[in-house]
This record gives structure tokens, C-alpha cells and sequence, in this order.
């Protein structure tokens, strides 16, 4: 009987304010023993809400996860910072009245600009590469005359949730690679005042949401049950339309968990999508996962090496 371990699968972590989501993957390995840990999307230490851990073999299917974010974000008008958020040092600072003045019209004309697909340049302190170096590094090394270039990303929706001056509170559903910093930055220059970011919670990362996510307290409190903490791939993949999925023997299982090409047209094909990846299943256990070649093979792209042992 093929077998995986326990410490496999996603952790929906609710993460907090004040710290890095590397020092989340580093409570989470410490908490359930496991080196192999990693996370699905990079939130600031201002931020708190949904970040998706990976735990083991699962960490190979993080890039498969759809990556779209939805994010209340509350943003500070009248002041722009080095950053682009509240953390960073004051380098523009409107005066009360100039920001008292601004109408709920002219915030949601200039919002609707950042609506659809979009030019977009990231902050200065941002993970980005830049000459082989990334921007955050150069900011703190004080090298501020690097071109930033924009990058092209998708806002789906951008909601106003409530204006009360100097603070526009929004929700923003968009792509991955989109920066709330920058929006906050961008609409202060729309308005002439100046603005950042002043909080911001990622309420939805791809299937996953805050509805469902647990804390770290709450995480350690059910050690004595990781089946309460670790969601099994297939649970999680069975949420999307984005693949196919194929139950097989243990035979062919096998084949799978040694990478080998299997013919799709072994297989009923009338519920099988040609053109999106599958996923091989064996007593509802992930074997691999597979794209479809042009000679009609089952092409594994992960094998979950976990499948091959035996109990």
C-alpha cells in the first residue's frame, strides 16, 4: 500500500504584525519538526493575514497554487516615506488643510486608474533583483539612483471601503507580483498630497483563506493533531479548476513515482481537460503531477517521492 507521511501538505497560517514570513517558516519547522518548509507569497512585517505554508514534498507544489491575492489595505494620505509605507523615514508631508480639501470624488477618479493591467514600479525596498542585487540591499547601501523599471500586473477589483481623511481604507483583489506600497504611493502622487501605506491584511492568497487560517498559538495547541493543521494537496487541489485529476492502481502509481511518461490515452478521456495539468491520484494519495506532451504522454513535473514508500 503506497503511504506519505503525516508532515505533508499546506498549513494556512494566519500571520502576524511585527514579523517576517521567513520567521513564520522558521516557528513552523521548529513546531512540528520538519526541515523542509516554505512559504507561498512574501508579506512585510506591517502586514499580518493569509500566508500559505508548504510542508515537505508539498513545498515542490507551491508554484502550481493559483496566485492571485485579495488585501484591505488602509491607506495614509499627505505623507510619502522612503519605504512607501508608515515604517519608512518622512521625505513629503502635506499640510492638513491641502489634505482636508480633497473630495470622495477625485479618490475614486484617480483609484479607477489602477484598475485592469497595469504598469506598476515596485518600491525601492523590495525583494527585486537589480544587477544581481536586490533593490533592498542597494536602498540601505544608499544607492538611490538605480532605475526601477515597471512591471506589467492586473488589479481585478479595487473597492473603497470607507473614506475618513487622511485615511482611505480599500480592498484589492490583483494579481501576483502586485505591490499595495505602491498603489498607496501612487495614488498620494495622483492627488498631489503624498501617500503610503499605513496596514494592510491579506484576507485571500490563491485557495486559501482568512476565514480558515490559524494562528501560530493556535497551531502549537494541536501538535497532538497535525491532521488539523496540515490540509492534504489533493483537499486543496480539488478546490480549482485548474487540473484534471486520474485515480490509478497501484501499478501505475508506481510508474508515476518513477517518473516514467504514461500514454493519456490509457485513459477515459471524457472528463479530462486536454489542455490543463493533471493530477495522479492512488487511494486519494498525490502520486504526481503531470502536464500533457504534445505526443499525448502524461509528463510528471513533480513526482511526490513521500507516495513510494510503503506502510
Amino acid at each position: 500500500m503506497i503511504a506519505q507521511k503525516k508532515n505533508f501538505g499546506f498549513i494556512n497560517v494566519h500571520k502576524p504584525i511585527g514579523i517576517t514570513s521567513h520567521d513564520v517558516v522558521n516557528k513552523i519547522r521548529r513546531l512540528i519538526g520538519e526541515k523542509q518548509v516554505g512559504h507561498g507569497g512574501t508579506l512585510d512585517p506591517l502586514a499580518e493575514g493569509v500566508l500559505p505554508v508548504a510542508v515537505g514534498s508539498a513545498c515542490r507544489l507551491l508554484r502550481f497554487l493559483p496566485q492571485d491575492k485579495t488585501y484591505v489595505a488602509e491607506i495614509l494620505l499627505g505623507q510619502q516615506t522612503t519605504t512607501d509605507d508608515i515604517e519608512g523615514d518622512v521625505i513629503r508631508a502635506a499640510d492638513a488643510s491641502s489634505i482636508s480639501s480633497i473630495s470622495n470624488n477625485a479618490i475614486e477618479a484617480a483609484l479607477t486608474k489602477f484598475t485592469g493591467e497595469i504598469d506598476q514600479v515596485p518600491p525601492f525596498f523590495s525583494a527585486i533583483h537589480v544587477d544581481g542585487k536586490r533593490l533592498y540591499e542597494l536602498a540601505r547601501a544608499g544607492n538611490t539612483a538605480v532605475e526601477i523599471k515597471p512591471r506589467k500586473v492586473t488589479i481585478y477589483k479595487l473597492e473603497i471601503l470607507g473614506i475618513a481623511l487622511p485615511v482611505v481604507r480599500v480592498r484589492v483583489a490583483c494579481s501576483s507580483g502586485t505591490y499595495i506600497r505602491s498603489i498607496a504611493r501612487d495614488l498620494g502622487e495622483a492627488l498631489g498630497c503624498g501617500g503610503c501605506l499605513k496596514s494592510l491584511v491579506r484576507e485571500q492568497a490563491g485557495l486559501f483563506g482568512l476565514d480558515k487560517s490559524l494562528t501560530l498559538e493556535s497551531i502549537a495547541a494541536k501538535m497532538d493533531s497535525l491532521d488539523d493543521v496540515i490540509t492534504d494537496p489533493i483537499t486543496i487541489f480539488n478546490k480549482t479548476k485548474y487540473f484534471n485529476t486520474i485515480n490509478v492502481d497501484e501499478e501505475v502509481a508506481r510508474k508515476f513515482g518513477m517518473g516514467q511518461f504514461v500514454p493519456i490515452d490509457n485513459f477515459d478521456l471524457e472528463l479530462i481537460d486536454l489542455s490543463k495539468p493533471v493530477l495522479i491520484t492512488h487511494l486519494d494519495r498525490l502520486i504526481a503531477l503531470c502536464n500533457i506532451s504534445p505526443e499525448r504522454l502524461l509528463k510528471p513535473e513533480v513526482v511526490i517521492a513521500d507516495a513510494q514508500r510503503k506502510n
